[in-house]
């Protein structure tokens, strides 16, 4: 345009001028500043960095405890499973080793061969036609007999040879009559309860029973003996209380009486001991048998007390001792009668006596209980056998707090 000056012309067609940048005209210290306090700013506005918390170490710390108890359980589960393996493996080869020692003698060996790990116990069975081994190691316990089969626990309980308890029916079935001439129809068993090995006589009778013709001699004088089911006719474990000679009859706590004066352990001075009615049951009270038998008693496993009355075993002994062919049960207590229950006689009778505070009647009779209860007298009453040197009553009665003698009869 006319008239316009150069420079007002080349304001205008010059190119638009950036502007400065923020600072530029800033000194050195001012842009240091200022630059420090946008890092300020950007680190305010970054991601937080911080510690664990209290919850979270704990949760931490629980999670290990449960990794290390599970870690425990399963070390503890290998190695009591390691320890059953072996004992297992002890018993297999404890049953190989004796299998071939019967398979070339015909019977196992008597006792533990050599060779056998520590951990086994063992023990020759039925006249050495069988075995019972035992293995055992920090609690665990394990058995093997000659079937093969591995069972835990101890070895059942085995009565030794010659025993009351090992004595069986069919044992009784092939011995002769004994008829008080005969004494080779005498066998003499042992049992071994309390701590005392006691050797008494059995016999069959004219019954057809076998029953014992020596007095129970069951107790100790140092402390009371625990029975049980293994080893006596007991439903559970029963505590005979220890033996005594003083005090008072008793109704309602067993009471074991001896020694007895007079004794000899030898023939017809062979006592025995003498027990209230409780203890010869093994329990039974006034309450807890009024009628019928007692299914239990002290006798040994396999053995009970006989029945009482005028229908009992003790009447049909007598009727059949008597006359053997005799038909039914008698409490004939005569001439023919009384002698068959004499220590001379096949009853093989000791005149014991009886206790009822005190001793009395020791040489003069003899006292039996049988197992059942006489509640046509009284609940206080039970059924007993007694003979003297000229009577036989074997349907009698008596007190259960007084204290007479034990014979058992096997099942």
């Amino acid at each position: 345009m006319r008239g316009a000056s150069p420079q007002a012309n080349r304001a205008t067609d010059s190119p638009t001028r950036q502007p400065r940048a923020v600072g530029h005209n800033l000194s050195l210290s001012q842009r240091r500043s200022q630059s420090f306090s946008h890092f300020r700013q950007g680190s305010a506005r970054g991601p937080a960095h911080r510690g664990f918390t209290i919850v979270e170490l704990l949760i931490v710390v629980v999670v290990i405890a449960i990794l290390a108890a599970i870690t425990i359980v399963a070390y503890n589960g290998i190695t009591a499973n390691a320890k059953e393996s072996a004992l297992k493996a002890d018993l297999n080869t404890t049953a190989k080793k004796v299998g071939v020692a019967q398979a070339e003698t015909g019977s196992y060996p008597s006792s533990k061969p050599a060779g056998l790990p520590d951990s086994i116990q063992y023990t020759q069975t039925n006249s050495g036609q069988g075995f019972c081994a035992t293995a055992s190691k920090d609690g665990k316990v394990f058995h093997i007999t000659e079937s093969g089969l591995i069972q835990t626990g101890d070895c059942p309980y085995i009565p030794p040879a010659g025993s009351m308890q090992a004595f069986t029916s069919s044992q009784c079935s092939a011995l002769a009559v004994y008829t008080g001439s005969n004494p080779s129809a005498i066998l003499s068993l042992t049992d071994s309860r309390g701590g005392t090995t006691s050797t008494y006589e059995i016999a069959k009778l004219a019954d057809g029973n076998c029953w014992m013709l020596t007095n129970l001699k069951l107790g100790s004088t140092t402390g009371p003996i625990t029975l049980t089911p293994a080893d006596s006719n007991v439903a559970s474990n029963f505590t005979l209380p220890q033996l005594a000679t003083s005090g008072v009859t008793d109704y309602d706590s067993p009471q074991a009486i001896g020694p007895i004066p007079g004794d000899t352990s030898s023939g017809a001075t062979n006592y025995g001991y003498l027990y209230n009615f409780l203890a010869a049951t093994a329990g039974e009270t006034r309450t807890s048998l009024t009628t019928g038998s007692a299914q239990h008693s002290i006798c040994p496993a396999g053995w009970r007390l006989p029945t009482g009355g005028g229908t009992g075993e003790f009447a049909w002994l007598n009727a059949k001792m008597n006359n053997p062919s005799a038909s039914n049960p008698s409490t004939g207590n005569g001439f023919g009668y009384y002698q068959n229950w004499q220590n001379s006689g096949p009853f093989k009778g000791v005149f014991s006596g009886y206790w009822n505070g005190s001793f009395n009647n020791q040489g003069f009779d003899g006292r039996l209980w049988s197992g059942s209860a006489y509640s046509s007298i009284s609940d206080d009453y039970a059924h007993l056998a007694s003979f003297n040197a000229s009577n036989a009553s074997p349907a009698n009665g008596n007190l259960r707090s007084n204290s007479f003698g034990v014979r058992c009869l096997l099942n």
